[in-house]
């Protein structure tokens, strides 16, 4: 796990807002992802609870200086059959291989329906796509006008929660949402076009690699 510093970042629509003074691209290679955060984040291990009763590790990658927040929650499927047989053992419950199949499938509106569970006004909600990995973004106006900005994406068998809050007179925190990447098992930087029939094929890209930025010419050295 690492986290690669950026040329600190002067951005005027973040004025007032602390967080603003410097950001980071933070690479994580555990859970396979990039994204831009103020600094360093604090990292917790959760249970996430699956759409019918599986625990799933998980885990909390955030920056909080209030009232502004921004968070990475990266759940791993990979073990969701496992984790179901353990729950039917434990219930006395049937295990049923199709709805595993289906409920992963559906990670990321079930990902969804707990975003707008929480209430506040829902002013975005609507499917998304990041470097052709399909997912959904949402805008909730919370009770204290504070604005949260989701995106949820799922790579594989990895589960992406994406979620900025900011004050109501706040900019969107475009610099982090629009961040977010996904890397393969190998460490490259993962990026799909679709045909017309939906076939997923991978896309080469000039910042496929990901290591240290030249500070002069941003080119990226793979390390």
């Amino acid at each position: 796990m690492r986290a690669l510093t950026l040329i600190p970042l002067w951005l005027g629509f973040f004025s007032g807002v602390s967080l603003a003074q410097g950001w980071i691209k933070y690479v994580n290679e555990v859970d396979r992802f990039i994204v831009n955060f103020p600094r360093e984040p604090e990292v917790r291990e959760i249970s996430y609870l699956a759409q019918h009763g599986a625990t799933l590790p998980a885990r909390v990658y955030s920056v909080e200086d209030p009232p502004v927040y921004y968070s990475v929650t990266v759940a791993d499927y990979s073990d969701l059959e496992g984790a179901s047989e353990e729950l039917a053992a434990r219930t006395g419950s049937d295990y049923n291989p199709l709805r595993v199949r289906g409920e992963l499938s559906g990670a990321i509106a079930y990902a969804a329906w707990n975003l707008r569970k929480r209430g506040g006004e829902i002013t975005y909600d609507a499917w998304a796509s990041m470097d052709g990995v399909p997912g959904h973004q949402l805008q909730i106006m919370n009770a204290d006008r504070s604005r949260t900005f989701a995106a949820i994406h799922r790579h594989d068998r990895l589960v992406y929660i994406l979620e900025g809050t900011v004050p109501e007179s706040s900019a969107p925190p475009v610099h982090f949402q629009q961040s977010l990447g996904f890397m393969d098992e190998e460490g490259r930087r993962a990026s799909y076009e679709y045909d017309e029939e939906g076939a997923r094929t991978r896309v080469e890209t000039s910042y496929e690699w990901i290591g240290v930025e030249d500070p002069e010419t941003g080119e990226v050295r793979a390390e």
